[in-house]
């Protein structure tokens, strides 16, 4: 394995066309042993930003997963919009309610409902329709609360973030075997049906 000279990549952060050179690099190894040594101290370590994107992924899918009725669909908290759980993440999304930037309620489930992508991205979240219905699901105290409580943060570190992984992830699984059970019994029965 050919040694790096690292020397010269250390003043290129300064400038964003030089960090796209080298995140484009077609070298991924390379890419990414500059990327581990010099990273830039201001920016967050790139384990937390992996964290943080695993996070969200999965947390996506437990909350459409968590919301979707026994025939594994959802409506849009919003419009009503009846979606698949599972579209690949074109129509059923996880709408946040309070923004995911303010991580106080970023993984919670009475701040995050499955909302169709018009919804969520076109319409910038429809946030009069989403209010109006925090507040009669959740009454007005707790939407208010809520949204005074909006700045907090929470800070999350490695071990944080796993534990709610490994506590998503399990209810996914369960989830999903249970609708592959369902779909197999249903195969059974179509199988079986006297014609």
């Amino acid at each position: 394995m050919k040694t790096i000279d690292f020397s010269k990549y250390k003043k290129l952060w300064t400038t964003k066309k030089k960090v796209e050179e080298i995140q484009n690099s077609e070298n991924a190894e390379t890419r990414a042993e500059i990327l581990r040594y010099y990273w830039p101290k201001t920016w967050k370590p790139i384990w937390k930003i992996w964290w943080r994107l695993l996070a969200h992924r999965v947390f996506s899918e437990y909350d459409r997963l968590y919301y979707s009725d026994d025939y594994w669909y959802c409506n849009c908290i919003t419009c009503n919009l009846r979606m698949f759980w599972q579209e690949p993440e074109w129509w059923c999304q996880a709408g946040h309610f309070i923004k995911r930037s303010s991580s106080i309620y970023t993984f919670d489930l009475l701040n995050v409902y499955p909302q169709c992508k018009h919804c969520n991205l076109i319409l910038e979240w429809n946030y009069i329709p989403y209010t109006l219905v925090m507040i009669n699901k959740l009454w007005k105290e707790k939407v208010e609360e809520m949204e005074n409580n909006k700045r907090q943060t929470v800070e999350y570190d490695q071990k944080r973030y796993e534990e709610h992984i490994l506590e998503w992830y399990k209810f996914i699984k369960e989830k999903k075997q249970a609708i592959e059970k369902m779909s197999d019994k249903n195969g059974q029965d179509i199988e079986n049906m006297e014609f």
